[in-house]
């Protein structure tokens, strides 16, 4: 058993309650209760700064959440759900995949074509030489640019290469530089600073050391260098010359000379070209195939096209006669380690296919059988639209909605203005359940989430949340679940018709006292009790006040169908409790005599119930004004209370009781609760929970000390 305790958030000022594992918990208040902020205080729990916006109005101490034992991870259904997670625009839900695929069936399939497919991307993840020269070849790559139709641009790196004099093939005007040149140290930062110096030449001496120039040959020399020398180029073409470096090792001998001999020395420009290209031409190759095994065995191949396997395998092998350039023990030792793990996993094409035959077979499968889920609930809901599961892989499904307005059934674009708040709500519950499935949350909490509904959608949610009547591996049952709500029909569902069994779920009632929050268990079997039963019941109690037995009586003759002596009962309590003489209504404000045979008829039934029952002194002691307030005075029970209130307000006249149209909003609720035995073939104990919340007491009170 988990215990929650919560202190000083919002209309809490304390309060404990105890959620059953493994149970839909269902805790039943009314309105004003402090339902959400209990939701929001459990889901903030280890969250200070959230906790702080919910700083309670009792104290300036701060809020606090203790739990016993811990929830690693709670997931709440509530506004932030529906406006973050579902309907963003033109899709459903986020994260579609892992929402509506990613089965534990799946992880296993995955898993098991995964190890086939990681034969290869260990080779490359788990050897050192590999890895450095795939990291040699992504760098040098960077250096050369491609045009739009893929060749090699005079730019950049290229440009240098191409340059006839460069920090290797130096003017002979600047051989006096050549040590700096050549010094691969200094080379890059002394031309930089060379070109800067220029700034200084403004008078016939040099800025360094203040010797006399010799202007003709200085200014021939500043020309040369400005012309020849950039940084940039220089820049790149050292970076291109360390990186080929780093390459030799893998390359034919002859050719890397030969490289080397056309980069360094005043060398046709087409010579140059067509050399680089196949340089690169080669290393694409390499980076081609490097990266078709790094791919291979990601999450896209799962539901790739099969008949492309065997291709595909083919593709990443490294076939030696194609390149040129590359060659020598080091590399077709690589060639040769790769090439082997490709035969391999040849030998092995069959077993591979069928592997992400069943896994593909088992993505259809779940995608037609999450569909025709949630499908049919929204049909049996009233929610005329159909959802589509799009998916091509891991990285690439999408959840789209369809309207069934018409038969064409086009998709739906911006979803939020199309579906009404019912609809959205309605649908986002069934949404939450696949998503949870997902989260696998210790702690999931519904916060009212169907009291606005009508009692066909209040089911359809309930029903497929909690029974498993639908995708069997999706659902809320066995799952630790609290649902706040003042709606009293899941009770009923659930418990009291015995639609869940007694294992799979727990009621209690919640009350809200002067800001502490008080739970108490909800026993069906003597908590949970039908209306005719307990009007019957208490009609008859002689500890409870006459005015009350006489609200429930009149409440069972009407419950009889008012039909017989039944009827001339309630016709004679309908007149006691305006405290008025005998008649029967048969209109608004009209009526007729009643005769002395249907009087004595309906005296009879009711001396049944009340065996001391007399009228004339019940309207002239009991139903008074005093009287009223006498017995209001001397009750305990709050919902007797505010029967008796509205006893009281049936024969006051003139300004006894003075209503503003303000009070209509909080007088609506005595109304309601004088007459609760309207909404629901089972109530709760009226008499064993405080079902009244603490503002219509004190406003009762308020009332009561006026008249």
């Amino acid at each position: 058993m988990y215990q929650i305790k919560v202190e000083n958030c919002n209309n809490i000022k304390e309060g404990i309650i105890n959620i059953a594992p493994n149970k839909l918990n269902i805790k039943y208040g009314i309105n004003g209760t402090g339902k959400t902020s209990l939701a929001k205080a459990i889901q903030f729990a280890n969250n200070s700064d959230e906790l702080l916006k919910l700083q309670s109005y009792f104290s300036d101490e701060l809020s606090k959440v203790t739990i016993t034992p811990v929830f690693n991870k709670i997931l709440v259904f509530n506004e932030d759900f529906v406006n973050q997670v579902v309907f963003v625009e033109d899709e459903v839900i986020e994260n579609s995949f892992e929402v509506f695929l990613k089965t534990p069936d799946y992880d296993v399939k995955k898993l098991q074509l995964d190890s086939h497919l990681q034969t290869l991307k260990n080779v490359l993840q788990n050897d050192s030489e590999i890895i450095k020269l795939q990291n040699d070849l992504a760098k040098l790559n960077q250096k050369f640019k491609r045009t739009s139709k893929g060749k090699l641009s005079t730019t950049g790196a290229m440009k240098s290469l191409l340059s006839k004099q460069n920090l290797y093939n130096i003017p002979s005007e600047l051989d006096a530089y050549r040590p700096f040149l050549d010094n691969t140290d200094i080379n890059i930062s002394w031309i930089d600073w060379k070109n800067k110096g220029e700034a200084f030449d403004i008078e016939d001496n040099c800025p360094y050391c203040s010797e006399k120039f010799d202007i003709p040959k200085h200014t021939k020399q500043k020309q040369v260098f400005k012309n020849t020398y950039k940084k940039a180029d220089s820049q790149n073409l050292k970076e291109v010359l360390e990186l080929l470096q780093e390459l030799e090792p893998y390359l034919n001998d002859d050719k890397f000379v030969e490289l080397m001999k056309y980069i360094k020395t005043d060398t046709a420009t087409d010579v140059i070209t067509a050399i680089i290209e196949k340089l690169t031409t080669e290393f694409d190759l390499l980076i081609a195939r490097f990266q078709l095994i790094n791919e291979f065995g990601n999450r896209k191949i799962a539901i790739a096209d099969i008949s492309n396997l065997e291709q595909q395998i083919n593709s990443m092998e490294f076939p030696k006669s194609l390149f040129e350039m590359f060659g020598g023990t080091k590399i077709d030792d690589i060639f040769d380690r790769i090439n082997d793990k490709v035969y391999e996993l040849k030998t092995e094409v069959a077993k591979l296919k069928r592997e992400m035959g069943e896994l593909k077979g088992l993505v259809q499968a779940t995608v037609k059988a999450s569909q025709n889920d949630i499908n049919e609930f929204l049909k049996t809901a009233g929610i005329n639209y159909e959802l589509e599961i799009q998916v091509e892989d891991e990285s690439n499904s999408k959840t789209v909605l369809r309207q069934c307005f018409s038969k064409q059934k086009t998709e739906v674009k911006n979803i939020r203005q199309h579906l009404s708040w019912g609809e959205k709500n309605a649908f986002s519950l069934i949404l939450f359940m696949y998503y949870s499935q997902m989260q696998d949350a210790d702690l999931i909490i519904l916060d009212d989430p169907i009291s606005s509904f009508d009692s066909n959608k209040k089911y359809a949610i309930l029903h497929r949340m909690f029974k498993n009547v639908g995708k069997k591996d999706v659902s809320l049952v066995g799952k630790t679940v609290l649902l706040l709500t003042h709606d009293f029909e899941p009770i009923t569902d659930f418990i009291v018709v015995g639609k869940l069994p007694n294992e799979q779920v727990a009621a209690s009632f919640i009350w809200n006292e002067g800001g502490k929050v008080v739970e108490q268990g909800i026993d069906v079997k003597n908590d949970v009790l039908l209306i005719v039963e307990e009007c019957s019941k208490i009609s008859k109690m002689e500890n409870i006040n006459i005015v009350s037995r006489i609200a429930f009586l009149r409440k069972l003759c009407e419950l009889n169908g008012r039909s017989g002596a039944w009827g001339e009962a309630y016709e004679i309590l309908s007149c006691l409790i305006h405290s008025s003489s005998i008649q029967r209504k048969v209109g608004n404000d009209t009526f007729v005599e009643m005769t002395p045979d249907e009087i004595s008829s309906g005296i009879g039934k009711i001396k049944e119930f009340i065996n001391n029952f007399d009228y004339e002194y019940l309207k002239n002691n009991v139903y008074t004004i005093d009287g009223i307030k006498g017995l209001y005075n001397s009750e305990n029970n709050t919902y007797l209370k505010v029967q008796l209130f509205r006893a009281i307000c049936e024969i006051a006249e003139g300004d006894i009781i003075r209503f503003k149209p303000i009070d209509e909003g909080w007088y609506k609720f005595i109304d309601e609760t004088y007459h609760i035995e309207n909404d629901y073939l089972h109530y709760l104990n009226i008499l064993k929970f405080n079902i009244v919340p603490d503002y219509i007491v004190r406003k009762v009170e308020e009332m009561m000390l006026n008249i």
